[in-house]
């Protein structure tokens, strides 16, 4: 796969052109083809087995209803990202930077980052902190997108850190998480309490880790969410994870505040995850940015079979919740409606 070089430096609105010649990787057929081989289809909605009746489509989320036909994910990464698998906080910020300008195609960065969150009041930025100690990222992203948030006009009393670096709280002066539960959604006929957290706020930053997962194959933007903010989450484990996982993201109680998904692959969780140990980490040294879940996690699982195909692993591993997702309705997956643009930050 090719990629567009950008300059460090060069934080500033791209043109149009540069954004449709960087997307050319996204052709047909790159995903299945890069993914998997040519003897495994890219993930696609699941034909219903006879013993259980088709799933009913959750409503349109709003990143199917407002975009432009095809879901834009930005994949950016830099060699200068990790030095010693530990992550450079200036790198980080222009990843950070350029993404989010590719994303939206803002001229400014303060424009970029007010087109994703309009004018939200309660902005809740959610990380991971499965595996977070072992791979170290989430304090350099964490600070990069406070920053930038800062940057955009947004006070910090309007910030909430979730599953961040406890000490970051006090450091950056920021919201911690309200505890408690409030409004209800059904999920597969369970009635499953909603986090006061994520109730309460407007505009949700999903900031997952990209990895592995033994129960539900992989974690990443949707299972980020679904999982963490239901009060009975091992309640929705069976099938890996499938279909709570699609029926909680397409609820339109999350949909909504879901506004913008910052994925973490600075370093990858290639096998074995979600915890994280020296052997099954993977230095990938990028970022990927999006408005849809699934599109994302599309991106985000052929990563990983890059990963794993370097080391002489399967590529292809089994994520059942993402198959129902689409199934549903939660996002694209085609590969003809994913438009990936990847970039390559230059020295």
């Amino acid at each position: 796969m090719q990629r567009q070089t950008v300059k460090k430096d060069d934080c500033h609105r791209p043109s149009r052109r540069s954004v449709l010649k960087a997307a050319a990787v996204a052709a047909a057929g790159w995903l299945g083809q890069r993914l998997w081989g040519q003897s495994r289809p890219s993930s696609r909605p699941a034909s219903a087995p006879a013993s259980r009746p088709a799933l009913r489509p959750v409503p349109t989320p709003w990143w199917l209803r407002e975009d432009r036909g095809r879901a834009r994910v930005v994949d950016v990464r830099s060699a200068a990202a990790l030095t010693d698998s530990l992550p450079d906080p200036v790198t980080v910020e222009e990843l950070l930077d350029q993404g989010i300008l590719y994303l939206t195609e803002a001229e400014t960065l303060p424009e970029a980052w007010r087109a994703a969150l309009g004018n939200a009041r309660n902005v809740v930025i959610k990380f991971n902190s499965v595996g977070a100690q072992a791979l170290a990222t989430n304090d350099a992203l964490a600070r990069a997108i406070v920053a930038r948030l800062r940057l955009a006009g947004y006070p910090r009393e309007a910030i909430t850190l979730v599953e961040a670096p406890h000490y970051l709280y006090d450091q950056l002066g920021v919201r911690r998480p309200v505890s408690g539960w409030g409004k209800s959604i059904s999920v597969s006929g369970q009635v499953q309490p909603l986090a006061r957290y994520f109730l309460e706020a407007d505009a949700v930053i999903n900031v997952p880790l990209l990895k592995t997962h033994q129960i539900a194959g992989m974690s990443c933007c949707m299972k980020n969410l679904s999982h963490a903010i239901i009060r009975h989450p091992a309640r929705c484990h069976a099938n890996g994870c499938s279909p709570y996982v699609g029926q909680v993201i397409g609820h339109p109680e999350v949909s909504r505040r879901i506004k913008l998904h910052v994925v973490n692959a600075l370093r990858v969780v290639f096998n074995r995850g979600p915890d994280a140990t020296p052997e099954d980490i993977g230095d990938y040294g990028g970022l990927l940015l999006g408005f849809d879940p699934l599109a994302i996690d599309l991106v985000g699982r052929s990563i990983l079979g890059m990963e794993r195909r370097q080391r002489n692993m399967s590529a292809w591993f089994a994520v059942p919740s993402m198959d129902t997702a689409a199934e549903m309705g939660v996002g694209r997956w085609r590969p003809a409606e994913i438009e990936r643009i990847a970039l390559e930050l230059a020295g």
